[in-house]
């Protein structure tokens, strides 16, 4: 039976909140705020999901992996994408997108399409980390399938080696050289690595080691390449470069101490609040950018005296409650859909 590392879906709660308090917030706050560091959720996210993918392929097929990825990304995320098509038509004060644009963004590899053909846009901003993730799952799925579960461990080595050879080359802002997700590759390492070490897959010392240089490279990869792109922070502080480090230190160090308190958490109903905060995080993601800011624009344009800081935060209770029920309905979707595909096989 599968170890659940409940925790993790604490911390996986945490880093779309985080990331959703950026959305709204970066421009109302000081240079020192928590949540003006709030797009480092999304490294977050890339942790938890090398993690969650290495243990998920640990005794399945290729194709049991593929079709529980498909039910858990695609079909709730082409519901949220057409609702928020329809919200930019609706609302005058959000930016609109063209139809074209919409059914780039449904394939999920929209900012892959806007890089090959020069477009820039996606309908919403967010989508891009599902792109990142897709191309995760796909190159690891191909791997798994020529060369067996047991040996994910080389795949991960082998990327995060190609990944810092073309960063001590300067060959990163190659395009195809990015789908290698060279700034982005040693948080998933990170995951799977630590995955590997809690579950103990390794089959004899050497792969115990393998696995732990894996978690210290990729963890000082990281801290190290991640502080020199400053791009999203919208008012560079002279700080930033100290407290991204010392940010990285600290996920770094705090993720494997929240795997290793999942042990003791034994209280099923805990572990089933913290499912709940796990399981409401994707569809929160995927509804609090784009939907969020046309609705909270909405609302300002008519009533001024509003603080946006104030609506945000009440705002986010509310995405938090819409998100929880969509999780339930998703739950529900997604069994009657692998039931219908298993009544197929």
């Amino acid at each position: 039976m599968k170890t659940h590392f409940s925790t993790l879906d604490v911390l996986r709660f945490f880093a779309a909140f985080w990331v959703m308090n950026f959305h709204y917030l970066f421009n109302q706050t000081g240079d020192l705020e928590w949540y003006r560091y709030g797009n480092l959720g999304v490294q977050l996210f890339f942790i938890i999901s090398g993690f969650v993918i290495v243990q998920s392929l640990n005794g399945k097929s290729v194709k049991e992996f593929a079709v529980n990825r498909f039910l858990r990304l695609f079909p709730i995320f082409w519901i949220l994408c057409t609702v928020t098509y329809l919200i930019t038509l609706a609302i005058p004060e959000t930016s609109t997108v063209s139809f074209s644009e919409y059914l780039r963004s449904m394939t999920m590899f929209g900012d892959l399409f806007n890089k090959i053909v020069g477009y820039t846009r996606l309908i919403d901003p967010s989508y891009w980390t599902l792109t990142v993730e897709l191309i995760f799952y796909i190159g690891i799925g191909i791997f798994t399938y020529f060369f067996s579960s047991k040996n994910i461990r080389y795949f991960l080595g082998s990327w995060l080696i190609l990944s810092v050879i073309a960063f001590l080359f300067r060959m990163d802002h190659n395009f195809y050289v990015k789908l290698l997700l060279v700034r982005h590759a040693s948080y998933f390492v990170f995951g799977g690595a630590l995955a590997m070490l809690a579950t103990k897959q390794a089959r004899n010392l050497f792969e115990k080691y393998f696995d732990l240089v894996l978690l210290f490279v990729s963890a000082a990869f990281a801290t190290y390449i991640h502080p020199l792109a400053l791009e999203p922070y919208y008012t560079i502080n002279p700080l930033d470069t100290k407290i991204i480090t010392l940010l990285h230190i600290l996920f770094f160090t705090s993720v494997p101490i929240l795997v290793y308190l999942s042990v003791f958490i034994k209280n099923a109903r805990v572990i089933h609040f913290f499912a709940i905060l796990g399981g409401i995080t994707y569809p929160l993601y995927l509804l609090h950018q784009k939907i969020g800011n046309a609705i909270l624009n909405f609302i300002i344009a008519r009533y001024d005296k509003i603080s946006w800081s104030n609506l945000s935060i009440g705002f986010e209770v509310i995405i938090i409650i819409i998100a929880y029920f969509v999780y339930l309905q998703d739950k529900k979707m997604r069994w009657w859909l692998k039931n219908k595909i298993a009544a197929k096989n």
